[in-house]
């Protein structure tokens, strides 16, 4: 990538100049949204119990020939290119002692973000893939799909329509590869995670890559797979609703008619 932009919401101490190397390789553009940063720390052994994880799925290898890539490939090369420095990056990184790893989205308020460049909608998590970009297959990453079932709220630049789809993708997964072989790399549990099958009410952003790669990051997240909306992500903190009664614990209907009277307009859609 020529440009990266600023990394939002980065709570550093001693390890800055060292997270910096790293931080410049994120998917992000100038000027444009980012995701949670990545952090370097040294190697050690990590829990690998997922029977509790939001993210359990992503244990069971993927094997790439039984999986349809719906994407074009124009965007899928788009996309590989994209990642290609960035998980090389990480493998050497690896190499090195380090383990680079997620940093936990960073406590914030409750309160409803209204900028209007965000995008709102309310999406289903309908498949997921994991890519291979390298010979060796050993550069991976997963992609997660998300259907969109209502599109909210969305800035006149953005495109989404009720009925289409987004990708927001992470780095790592499980792979068969074609030797028969599992490549499993970069997989810790989480206790929030998107699921397959969970519908969702989200705040999205479009990740500016010279305007490739068609993808996007998720900035909040509420679970509406109950009935009601729930919070899904470390960085909402009012689990018990009552920072923001206004979505949490609503329904779906009350919830986004609450959104569309207090977000600003910038779409006809």
């Amino acid at each position: 990538m020529s440009s990266i932009s600023s990394i939002r919401r980065i709570a550093l101490t001693a390890v800055v100049a060292v997270a910096a190397v790293f931080c410049r390789s994120l998917l992000s553009q100038a000027n444009g949204p980012t995701r949670p940063p990545v952090l370097p720390s040294k190697s050690e052994e990590i829990a690998k119990d997922f029977s509790a994880a939001a993210d359990q799925w992503r244990v069971a290898a993927v094997d790439p020939k039984t999986k349809r890539d719906t994407v074009p490939a124009n965007i899928r090369s788009e996309r590989n290119e994209i990642w290609r420095p960035v998980l090389q990056e990480i493998r050497n990184t690896e190499q090195n002692g380090f383990l680079i790893s997620e940093a936990s989205e960073m406590a914030r308020a409750c309160d409803i973000a209204r900028d209007p460049k965000d995008i709102w909608v309310v999406a289903t998590f309908d498949h997921f893939l994991v890519i291979p970009i390298d010979s060796d297959e050993k550069l991976i990453y997963t992609e997660m799909s998300f259907k969109i079932n209502q599109v909210i709220r969305q800035p006149h630049t953005s495109s989404l329509t009720t009925g289409g789809s987004f990708e927001v993708d992470e780095a790592g997964g499980s792979i068969k590869k074609a030797n028969g072989d599992t490549e499993a790399w970069r997989l810790i549990p989480h206790e929030y995670h998107p699921r397959p099958g969970h519908t969702y009410l989200m705040q999205i952003g479009e990740q500016y890559n010279e305007g490739k790669g068609g993808l996007y990051f998720i900035e909040s997240r509420w679970d509406l797979s109950t009935g009601k909306a729930v919070p899904d992500m470390n960085s909402l903190t009012c689990r018990d609703c009552s920072g923001n009664p206004a979505i949490c614990g609503q329904t779906k209907e009350d919830a986004v008619s609450y959104l569309q009277s207090v977000l600003p307009v910038d779409s006809t859609k």
